[in-house]
């Protein structure tokens, strides 16, 4: 949730020398697929991070190369759900604040 990552973002998937895709060439749809897609690798990864906690055998990999292997897939993720805000005109910064705080409203939590 930051401006200048955003437009960092925004000007590598335009880019010629980047992915060379404006944001509307994708709908709505195509954006929230690829956003599950890069969650449903994170659950993945979770899966195997499951096995690391419950003593299974079968990982191929550490369960320090799993973690980052999540970071990296959760990052993937905010990449694309950042693109979807920009291509719907949502200010996900705000939005988040503001719902953080209903929520906190709700529940009576005050900082």
């Amino acid at each position: 949730m930051n401006k200048a990552f955003s437009e960092r973002n925004r000007k590598r998937c335009e880019a010629k020398n980047g992915f060379n895709q404006p944001l509307s060439g994708w709908s709505s749809s195509d954006w929230m697929v690829a956003i599950l897609g890069e969650l449903g690798e994170a659950a993945n990864v979770l899966k195997k991070l499951n096995r690391v906690r419950d003593g299974i055998p079968g990982n191929k990999e550490s369960e320090k190369r799993l973690q980052e292997k999540l970071a990296a897939e959760i990052a993937d993720a905010y990449i694309y759900l950042d693109l979807f805000c920009q291509s719907r005109g949502i200010d996900l910064e705000a939005s988040v604040n503001a719902v953080f705080d209903a929520k906190s409203e709700e529940i009576g939590y005050r900082e």
